[in-house]
């Protein structure tokens, strides 16, 4: 209950209350009171994006980000009380004892909960107001040159081999790469059919919430419709797919192209031992299955003339951001601009009069090379 002091006070008072009651700016102050755990389980539930429910490995993923670095601070709390004070205290403190990306993906997944409560009329702002916290400043992953795509290949367990391939030269995602089936391949026209991903799960839910199981494998459609794809194989590549598929794969037009030694579908943990052996025993540290669609991309990136949206295509991303980031100069490039930068400067010192100098062939024919 407020109170004033002058009449016209608490009419002024009215009026302005009754004003944002007729434009819908007051909020309930009931809604406030919602407290933020089951509010932010719910929303795990029920979340949409592109008219699509969240897929299992993502909602696992949002899952692990509340229970490691938000739930402790805000569990219990209600929404009202979730101020910018307390979430700038809680964000600097994850900052100094998380890792890197934690903050980032925390910040961003806690913005997000709190702007489906604004919508819903249950606060009035968002109190995550910190510029720029919810981007990550991951470091750059390190880009394969093709000899080690192939050196992996080779000493990779033998029912891995193709998966390399294909992940170090037709950029297919792991996930995708453990959905595929014999149905997705056409050795005539050399391509597989990107359709799905599959996702191994921990405690698998039942409709109502509860948990049905502690692991289980789920198969979705791609993230977005760019997902979706055919990508063509170089022929060599194509020609490993096809002996794989005669040698390892389940039968059947469903039967999955990847799988173990009993025949069953490959999990990441078969995946994860396979390539720290073969890392091991080619000397190299650092580097993850995740870096061969790395290689793929930034390989085709380089060719003269390729544009964004072949690139997109190729790989499955649905905006040119995301595909932008293969496109950056390479050290051969950069090298060949030095190269470039020697020969001008010698002409110079060479030519007085400042002749005409004939480049290398390799070198016009690089200025030649449009840009996307």
């Amino acid at each position: 209950m407020k109170t004033f002091r002058l009449r016209r006070d608490a009419k002024s008072h009215k009026r302005k209350v009754e004003g944002d009651e007729n434009t819908g700016l007051l909020i309930d102050p009931r809604g406030g009171e919602t407290i933020f755990g089951p509010y932010a389980a719910s929303w795990i539930e029920h979340r949409l994006v592109r008219g699509r429910p969240l897929t299992p490995a993502t909602a696992q993923g949002y899952r692990r980000l509340l229970a490691r670095n938000i739930k402790a601070t805000f569990a219990k709390t209600s929404l009202r009380k979730m101020t910018p004070e307390r979430v700038r205290e809680w964000h600097s403190t994850l900052v100094a004892d998380a890792g890197a990306d934690q903050p980032a993906k925390s910040y961003r997944l806690l913005r997000a909960i709190l702007n489906t409560a604004l919508a819903d009329d249950l606060i009035s702002r968002n109190p995550c107001r910190i510029a720029g916290d919810g981007t990550e400043h991951a470091p750059e992953r390190p880009i394969l040159d093709t000899a080690t795509v192939l050196d992996l290949a080779d000493t990779i367990d033998s029912r891995l081999r193709a998966f390399v391939l294909l992940a170090g030269f037709g950029g297919l995602r792991p996930g995708e790469l453990f959905g595929l089936e014999r149905q997705d391949i056409d050795p005539l026209r050399g391509t597989v059919h990107v359709r799905r991903e599959t996702h191994e799960i921990a405690h698998v839910r039942n409709p109502d919430g509860s948990i049905a199981k502690k692991y289980g494998r789920t198969i979705t459609e791609p993230k977005s419709q760019a997902g979706k794809r055919n990508v063509a194989l170089p022929r060599v590549v194509m020609d490993e797919l096809r002996a794989h598929v005669d040698a390892f794969a389940a039968p059947g037009l469903s039967g999955v192209i990847f799988t173990r030694s009993t025949g069953r579908y490959l999990r990441r943990r078969d995946l994860s031992e396979a390539w720290k052996t073969a890392c091991e025993t080619l000397g190299l540290e650092g580097v993850h299955p995740h870096d061969l669609r790395h290689h793929a991309a930034t390989t085709m990136a380089r060719i003269p003339g390729v544009t964004t949206r072949e690139l997109m295509a190729r790989i499955g991303h649905s905006s040119p951001r995301a595909a932008l980031i293969y496109q950056h100069a390479t050290e051969e490039r950069d090298r060949a601009v030095a190269d470039h930068l020697d020969t001008v400067i010698a002409s110079t010192e060479r030519s007085p009069r400042g002749q005409v100098v004939n480049l290398p062939r390799d070198i016009r024919a690089m200025e030649s090379t449009p840009t996307d």
